[in-house]
């Protein structure tokens, strides 16, 4: 069942270029016709450690304007959870949220939902956004539908973020040159410093590098340190710079 699921999400995608909330809609619609999905949600982590709700369908305004639209990554929700630790969060209690999430609990979900569930999408193995489905069912966890979802979850995070040129804010990549202050020494970076790299190029903090990888800020720091040299550059600014052009360069 789950199999034909996912074949028909793939061919989904495949048709054409389709906007989250059409995506949304065939997760909730079709793939998750089964287990009574009812709504769902994007929410993507930004610059400055904010989570941000991107894409929703089926949500009423209600409750869209019930919680904020913006969180801090260190906010205790579901969706930041699963973010940091990477893992997928189960709730099946609804319309009551788990004492652990005071923001939450004290605003009941008073609608036929009855069970929550919050996947990580993941890119390059560094979180970058989550998607959240609600279902009237009272799911409990299960290895077969946690395997479905994160299969999905995986599909969909290389149809949003196939284009890395575009995510990384580069609006005409013709125009982007090295300079002097950017020559680089083209010395090979890890896979860790690869991807430390690309998320300082998104404006994240070391702290919020380290929690999202699972290292200590001091790891974090002396990896950059590693890259600056590498790359032959003295702070941050100049090494996202590198990291842009090189993208350019790959198109």
């Amino acid at each position: 069942m789950y199999l034909s699921k996912l074949a028909d999400f793939i061919e989904f995608l495949s048709v054409k270029e389709h906007k989250l909330e059409e995506i949304l809609r065939q997760i909730v619609v079709r793939a998750f016709s089964n287990l009574n999905g009812t709504s769902a949600f994007i929410s993507e982590l930004q610059g400055g450690n904010q989570v941000k709700s991107i894409a929703s369908f089926a949500i009423s305004q209600e409750y869209v304007n019930l919680y904020e639209s913006t969180y801090s990554l260190d906010s205790k929700i579901p969706l930041n959870d699963s973010l940091r630790d990477r893992r997928t969060v189960w709730i099946n209690t609804l319309p009551i949220w788990p004492h652990e999430y005071p923001t939450l609990a004290a605003s009941p979900y008073n609608t036929n939902e009855k069970s929550f569930i919050c996947i990580p999408l993941e890119k390059h193995g560094t979180p970058v956004a989550a998607l959240g489905v609600f279902s009237s069912l009272k799911l409990n966890p299960d290895p077969e539908i946690e395997a479905f979802l994160r299969a999905i979850s995986n599909i969909l995070c290389m149809y949003i973020y196939r284009n890395e040129v575009a995510m990384s804010g580069i609006e005409n990549v013709g125009d982007v040159q090295p300079t002097e202050k950017t020559q680089t020494k083209d010395l090979p970076l890890s896979e860790r410093q690869e991807v430390i790299l690309r998320m300082m190029s998104e404006g994240r903090t070391n702290s919020a590098i380290g929690r999202l990888m699972g290292y200590s800020e001091s790891t974090i720091k002396q990896e950059t340190m590693k890259i600056f040299t590498k790359l032959g550059c003295n702070d941050r600014d100049q090494a996202s710079q590198i990291y842009l052009e090189r993208i350019a360069r790959k198109i």
